[in-house]
């Protein structure tokens, strides 16, 4: 089942990390990490997270792919061993989002 996440279900009124459960906590980790991933390689069509998948149903040692879709900046993951997926949305702007920009 895919898991569809806006990362700004995991910040309080000030962009700050709100007050999570510990495996709250832990799945906002792993998110960002995704994020970062995808957006410090945003130029790339696909690239690799260093986070280890978090399947619930068993231990799972899979490689992240990670990607951005160019039309809705949609975050997409997938572990290549298990399957298991997800999209990220409200990523953008938070503390995980590495993207620079250049002033004109």
């Amino acid at each position: 089942m895919t898991m569809i996440t806006n990362l700004q279900h995991f910040l309080d009124e000030n962009g700050k990390t709100a007050s999570l459960t510990p495996e709250a906590e832990e799945l906002f980790h792993f998110l960002g990490k995704i994020v970062e991933t995808a957006t410090l390689d945003e130029g790339y069509p696909i690239t690799f997270a260093d986070a280890q998948c978090r399947n619930s149903q068993r231990v799972c040692h899979g490689d992240i792919e990670v990607w951005m879709d160019p039309d809705t900046q949609n975050i997409g993951w997938e572990c290549l061993e298990c399957g298991n997926d997800g999209i990220i949305t409200g990523w953008e702007g938070t503390w995980h989002d590495k993207r620079t920009f250049t002033k004109h």
